[in-house]
């Protein structure tokens, strides 16, 4: 029975990846009005994996139920997948992620635009298994084009062998997830 299901898997979804038990999952969602899928791919900081799903370039101002704002720039927005693969929850710090341009410029989340849209609150804190997909918007000169998401997360571990011995997961709490 359990060959079936696999066999089903592999069939029915493509996950047939490689990636195994660790493998990304990907929602079965569609791209919103002007904005580009992104191929899913994935990167790890700690026990949380990060995959960027989504982008839109060019915008020039964030429609709210309650304000509009205008971009200094033009607004560029991020849909990322957040994936706790730990068994202790892990918080993210929405406003430490950094958008970096063909220039090599690193750009913060536009706080303005995250309040009008309602994005996510900071921290975000992922239960154990859990997955969430949110927006990150960026306000970036006009002429700058999105290169890669420079993620800042939790880099603990878990594990028990980890916790006994007070190491983390990573030593870099970083990781760059390109946006192509």
């Amino acid at each position: 029975m359990r060959r079936i299901i696999v066999v089903s898997c592999l069939v029915l979804t493509g996950c047939g990846g490689g990636g195994g038990a660790d493998a990304l999952p990907h929602p079965h969602q569609t791209v919103r009005d002007l904005e580009k899928a992104l191929p899913g791919n994935s990167v790890r900081v700690g026990e949380v994996e990060y995959a960027a799903i989504g982008l839109r370039t060019g915008m020039f101002s964030v429609t709210g139920s309650h304000a509009d704002v205008l971009a200094k720039g033009r607004y560029i927005r991020v849909r990322i997948l957040v994936t706790n693969r730990g068994r202790e929850r892990h918080e993210l710090d929405v406003y430490a992620q950094r958008l970096v341009t063909d220039r090599g410029t690193a750009h913060k989340p536009s706080f303005d635009a995250l309040q009008v849209s309602r994005g996510v609150a900071t921290p975000l804190t992922l239960a154990r298994d859990e997955s969430r997909a949110f927006d990150l918007w960026f306000d970036v000169p006009a002429a700058e084009k999105p290169r890669l998401l420079r993620i800042t997360g939790d880099p603990t571990s878990s594990r028990l062998s980890d916790q006994l011995k007070g190491a983390p997961a990573t030593d870099d709490p970083t990781a760059d997830l390109p946006l192509n």
